[in-house]
Formats: C-alpha cells, sequence, structure tokens
C-alpha cells in the first residue's frame, strides 16, 4: 500500500471514524461531506485556522498515527466551513486527485484542527436523534467507530459513537 509520512502532526488532537471498502475492486474518492455545528471564528486575522482531514489505513484495528493515503489531505479555512443546528448543510472537502482505496480493506477518515472551536456532528446509540422528541438512535449507522486522541498519536475507540459523513 502506497502511503506518506505525513500523519501525525504535533499539537493537533485528531478525531477519527473508520469504515470499510466493501467492493472488492475498490473505490475512488473525489470528495468528503462532513456535517458541523459550530466553526471558529474569522475574527481574528492573526488567527486563522484550517480544519483539515486525511485517509489513513488501519493498522490492528486503530487509524495509522504516520500514514496517509497519497492526495487524500485537504485543508479549508473556517469562512469554507458551514454549519447547521440540525446536521443537514454538509462542508464539502475535495480532493486535488481522486483518491484510490483498495476493496476489502478498513481505512480512516481523520479530522483535525488548530482551533478547539470546530465542532462536528457525531450520532450516538441510544441518544435522542436531532428535531425529534422520541426517536433515538437504535444502531450505528456505520460498522466503523468514531476515534478520541489526546496527544495526536494514541486513538481511543467509541463503539456507540459514529461521525456523519458522505464519501
Amino acid at each position: 500500500m502506497a502511503t506518506n509520512t505525513l500523519g501525525y502532526i504535533v499539537g493537533k488532537n485528531p478525531i477519527a471514524q473508520s469504515f470499510y471498502v466493501y467492493e472488492v475492486d475498490g473505490i475512488v474518492l473525489t470528495k468528503i461531506n462532513l456535517y458541523f455545528s459550530a466553526r471558529h471564528s474569522t475574527a481574528d486575522p492573526n488567527r486563522n485556522p484550517n480544519v483539515s482531514i486525511q485517509i489513513r489505513p488501519m493498522r490492528n484495528g486503530f487509524p495509522s498515527n504516520f500514514e496517509v493515503m497519497p492526495n487524500s489531505s485537504v485543508f479549508l479555512p473556517p469562512s469554507s466551513v458551514s454549519v447547521s443546528s440540525d446536521g443537514t448543510v454538509p462542508t464539502t472537502f475535495t480532493f486535488d486527485e481522486p483518491v484510490f482505496l483498495k476493496g476489502l480493506v478498513e481505512y480512516a477518515l481523520v479530522v483535525y484542527s488548530d482551533s478547539p472551536d470546530f465542532e462536528i456532528w457525531i450520532s450516538e446509540v441510544d441518544r435522542q436523534v436531532v428535531g425529534s422528541n422520541t426517536l433515538k438512535v437504535s444502531k450505528q449507522p456505520t460498522l466503523g467507530s468514531l476515534f478520541y486522541t489526546q496527544n495526536g498519536s494514541t486513538f481511543t475507540p467509541n463503539q456507540m459513537q459514529d461521525l456523519k459523513f458522505e464519501m
């Protein structure tokens, strides 16, 4: 598998969503949609942190902390991040070149920023569905896990939560 060593970035605490490519021949990604509920304020002209994504291979059940799939890094300024109070407005991250992912392999979508102000939509089993007074999330929408990190390289899974995304 062709990878590079751009994965770990000092001072960043990414989240990651694992996913499995079921298509035997693999897939070609051109973009990913994420859903944000808050973004960094652009009021400070000296501080305008990007929000970024990468696709990384999974290693022993965890996102790699140093391998990144070629051409899979995308950076957006806060002004390009759409937010919504109900998780319906996507922010599109478009790859500079299509990204090929091999079939029958597990990967992770990694999201990070220098700003703690970005908030992203997730689902959690047994939590109320946004916009409903009675419906609860009854099962995971994907078969992957959401991973958190506090040091930028050691990922901890939460198997009851999933990132809201589209490929």
